[in-house]
């Protein structure tokens, strides 16, 4: 899994900045009601990207289906940060991070 973080300049919120910025989007589309899963339009089916608010710096969360997957998300997502906010960011830091285990069945 990839951990994505976006570092706003100043004293910004990236969080709120993609949250407003997803709403013109076209290419882009919210997979739950509390706006906290991006699905790209072209892949519906190919995982989400889960984001979340860290004191004013995004975290994003890449949950792919399979590797070409989580590449394409990742590449699409980091485009996208750069081609809107160019001037208004930072950093973006790309962390690889093991898949947690698959929680174990419960016996009844």
């Amino acid at each position: 899994m990839l951990v994505l973080q976006v570092v706003p300049a100043g004293k910004l919120d990236a969080f709120k900045l993609l949250r407003a910025r997803i709403r013109l989007a076209s290419t882009w589309e919210w997979g739950n009601k509390k706006r906290t899963r991006l699905k790209h339009v072209q892949r519906p089916k190919g995982g989400f990207i889960e984001i979340a608010d860290a004191g004013g710096v995004l975290v994003a969360h890449v949950h792919a289906k399979t590797t070409s997957d989580l590449f394409y998300l990742a590449e699409k997502f980091t485009g996208r940060l750069i081609a809107w906010f160019e001037g208004e960011l930072l950093a973006i830091n790309i962390q690889f991070v093991a898949d947690p285990p698959p929680p174990k069945r419960r016996r009844r």
